[in-house]
């Protein structure tokens, strides 16, 4: 009896398992892809870090875990190969009835991704390797199914850009938006709140001294801005069939990072013109996540101008196995 209902009702796992091998047999070439993949990760694991600077290692691989698992403006890097796949996974329905095929042209791409990486090896840059990598790896992808799944992948694949890890480049950019994130607040704090803050750099204080809050570069918003560009390309690629309305979506987290971390700010400033230094400091700490509220609200408002009606789904014809 036991056993029956269990047939008839399937959990969540098995159910994904039976979906799984499905899907599995229906994709065409997977043996030459696998082939290939399987050489391009060797390539990049016994000759990818052209550094052997604080890994010693040739791996690109190891390289980048240390660079994801030390950094945590980098940590995210861990996470978005799972949430690429899981992607392709939803789009499965999409990606069916695509005709698979081999595409010479991709081997452009290909080529483009080795003369990536050989740069990467003559200049001593690990990350320019990185881009190389996932460049000849799209090229990969087209070789061995074709420009119509490049292209139905663009978008979830373009996510891989995030595995880049920022290193120098966040110094670079990490000072400007300290001060523009300072300046920003100034402005709103004394002119639409009326609270008296004095502005000395990249710190923030009151008159009397009661606060002082610096502007730190762990607070300069780049991390912000990271997660607020990666939730926005995802929102766009799930929400929306127009090329230009994901585009749209993505350059959102832009502006709405800005947003995020000018409220985050705001918020600590009058918890600690209110209350006390203490008050901000608590804010700062534990109500990280609050800002993100207008964040949400001003995503979901532009999501509902940028609506579409959605084409009845049409029936799937299953690749040929291969």
């Amino acid at each position: 009896m036991s056993d029956t209902a269990t047939k008839n009702n399937p959990t969540v796992l098995e159910e994904f398992l039976r979906e799984f091998r499905l899907v599995w047999t229906q994709i065409p070439n997977k043996a030459l892809f696998l082939g290939l993949l399987g050489l391009w990760c060797a390539l990049f694991h016994f000759l990818g870090n052209p550094t052997l600077g604080y890994v010693k290692s040739k791996s690109m691989f190891s390289w980048m875990y240390f660079s994801f698992s030390t950094n945590e403006d980098d940590e995210h890097g861990l996470i978005i190969p799972l949430i690429v796949l899981a992607l392709c996974w939803w789009k499965r329905e999409q990606l069916r009835p695509l005709t698979a095929r081999v595409w010479w042209p991709a081997m452009t791409m290909v080529l483009l991704g080795l003369t990536i990486h050989v740069l990467g090896f003559l200049i001593q840059q690990t990350r320019v390797s990185i881009v190389g990598f996932f460049v000849g790896l799209y090229g990969l992808i087209g070789l061995t199914w074709g420009w119509p799944v490049m292209k139905a992948i663009f978008f979830p694949y373009f996510l891989f850009g995030f595995c880049v890890p920022l290193g120098t480049v966040a110094d670079t950019l990490t000072f400007p938006l300290r001060l523009f994130a300072t300046s920003a607040t100034d402005v709103v704090a004394r002119g639409l709140l009326g609270i008296e803050v004095v502005k000395e750099g990249t710190t923030l204080m009151d008159a009397d001294h009661r606060f002082q809050y610096e502007i730190v570069a762990a607070c300069s918003g780049l991390r912000s801005l990271t997660a607020t560009l990666a939730l926005t390309t995802i929102y766009g690629f799930v929400m929306f069939q127009a090329p230009w309305k994901k585009v749209v979506l993505m350059l959102s987290g832009f502006p709405l990072a800005l947003v995020y971390n000018l409220c985050r700010l705001l918020s600590i400033i009058i918890a600690a013109d209110a209350f006390g230094q203490n008050a901000g400091n608590y804010v700062h700490e534990k109500l990280g996540l609050l800002p993100y509220v207008p964040v949400i609200a001003c995503l979901l408002a532009l999501s509902f101008l940028l609506r579409e009606q959605r084409a009845p789904a049409a029936t799937n014809l299953a690749a040929t196995p291969a």
